[in-house]
């Protein structure tokens, strides 16, 4: 692990339990440990009032083509897996989407392996939601707003009944404290040190995944279904720092070109390494001592 604890020095006051954003420290017969999930951020280390933390004897690997690479093995996945970074503005070389377009369908196009990086902004978009991904809103007259939610959001056979039941279903977004400049997307492949991935799985996909996770944390992985959760799976990771799964609504799954056992799951990038190296404790370990 990139981290210890000394136990000899510990004092059970439980502060890096407390700070640490990755659930990598945990609590084990009476003893305070770090496990893999920790991503070397060394948070914790000025909350320690007996010094007790220490560098452990590895480094939390952010490769971002061997975890590609790792996560596709492992899980076998037949598609690429789409990668997130927040952004004031467009780096050197990635191209600024100039939309009209769907957030969800570029990550469409990023699953089959079309396209390169984009930076998509609030100008470009047509979710109508950009403000729920932290990058800005779109210029709507009014009128025009007015008129899309009657033409394409709320009534009978469309997402909502009336724009109440749609102000509701967006209570459930946490606030970002930030609007950033725009949002740059492409290959996890291609992309160091995102911020977020998201990728389609299956259920056994998914069982692998959240065993994986759970296994040192204990914690289990939520999901959302309703309208406009493809969105969800991008706000929840980012501001909480934990990995959701969403079924997707019925456009978003069009545009991301879902097929009918898919979901997508959405992780923070710096959990990604623990994710991978527990798989290799969990299921793998399953299979491979069942085949001895």
């Amino acid at each position: 692990m990139p981290y210890s604890i000394d136990k000899t020095l510990c004092g059970e006051c439980g502060s890096c339990f407390s700070i640490c954003s990755n659930r990598a420290v945990v609590k084990r017969e009476g003893v305070y440990l770090v496990t893999e999930m920790c991503s070397d951020c060394g948070v914790c280390i000025p909350f320690c009032p007996t010094g007790a933390i220490g560098k452990g004897k590895s480094k939390a690997e952010f490769d971002n083509k061997m975890l590609d690479k790792a996560l596709k093995d492992k899980l076998s996945l037949k598609r690429h897996i789409a990668a997130m970074k927040y952004a004031d503005q467009a780096p050197q070389g990635v191209r600024v989407e100039e939309g009209p377009h769907f957030w969800c369908a570029i990550c469409g196009d990023i699953f089959e392996g079309k396209g390169t990086q984009v930076f998509f902004t609030a100008k470009a978009s047509t979710c109508g939601g950009s403000a729920m991904i932290g990058v800005g809103v779109g210029k709507y007259t009014r009128d025009e707003f007015e008129a899309a939610l009657q033409g394409e959001v709320t009534g009978e056979g469309k997402l909502f009944a009336t724009k109440n039941e749609m102000t509701k279903a967006r209570c459930f977004f946490p606030r970002y404290p930030k609007v950033f400049g725009g949002m740059i997307l492409g290959s996890l492949e291609e992309m160091s040190m995102p911020d977020l991935i998201i990728f389609p799985v299956n259920g056994d996909q998914m069982c692998m995944i959240s065993t994986a996770y759970t296994f040192d944390t204990g914690e289990v992985i939520s999901g959302f279904a309703g309208s406009a959760t493809c969105m969800m799976t991008v706000a929840i990771p980012y501001l909480e720092n934990r990995p959701v799964f969403s079924s997707g609504d019925y456009s978003g799954r069009d545009f991301m070109r879902l097929k009918d056992e898919e979901i997508v799951v959405c992780f923070p990038y710096r959990l990604v390494p623990g994710l991978v190296k527990h798989m290799e404790r969990t299921v793998y370990a399953r299979d491979s001592n069942e085949s001895e």
